[in-house]
């Protein structure tokens, strides 16, 4: 699923992964759950030039074969941290590549900038449900999987309209109180990210 630009230049916008000829080693994370034959296609014609120098990663189980080789399966993304780290990611030259939905390839994102990768480092790309991650503004808290324009929050339980603001530093979209300004006046609850 192909995600529509956004007017809030917060909001990321995604281009399909392309390994960097003259980097060195290149890793490669995939949201198994995430996947199909065409992206797993894709990513396999795309990334054949550094095949010596790719190692990819699943998390989660690939319903699909990928054509680049060995690849390794990680039950979560506590094993994708440790693995990451014992890598030692920490060669200019290195470089991370990661496509599954917001929530899973930002969590990577903040994981792989903790190890120390620049952003420059990084490329992203999206894929799968466009269910988001949510912070909340009241109480700092995370709600997970959120379809919906508004969502109870699961740290306060205050209803948060949740905006297309992104907070990379968070790498959630920021939700607050849908009645702050008018108590009491709620918009309806529409599914729109499915």
């Amino acid at each position: 699923m192909q995600l529509k630009p956004s007017e809030i230049k917060s909001r990321p916008v995604y281009a399909p992964l392309a390994p960097q000829i003259d980097a060195g080693r290149h890793w490669l994370v995939l949201e198994g759950a995430a996947m199909d034959e065409a992206l797993l296609s894709g990513l396999a014609a795309a990334f054949a030039p550094v095949a010596d120098r790719l190692q990819v990663w699943s998390v989660g189980v690939l319903t699909e074969a990928l054509s680049l080789g060995q690849v390794t399966a990680l039950a979560d993304l506590a094993a994708l941290q440790t693995t990451l780290a014992d890598q030692g990611l920490l060669r200019v030259s290195d470089r991370l590549f990661v496509q599954g939905s917001e929530p899973f390839v930002w969590s990577v994102f903040l994981a792989a900038r903790q190890l120390g990768l620049a952003e420059s480092q990084i490329q992203l790309a999206h894929a799968g449900s466009a269910r988001r991650r949510v912070w909340c503004t009241h109480c700092h808290g995370f709600t997970e999987g959120v379809s919906t324009s508004t969502v109870a929050c699961a740290g306060c339980g205050r209803e948060l309209l949740v905006r297309d603001h992104f907070s990379r530093r968070h790498g959630a979209f920021m939700g607050v109180m849908v009645d702050a300004e008018v108590p009491g006046e709620r918009p309806v609850r529409e599914e729109v990210f499915p």
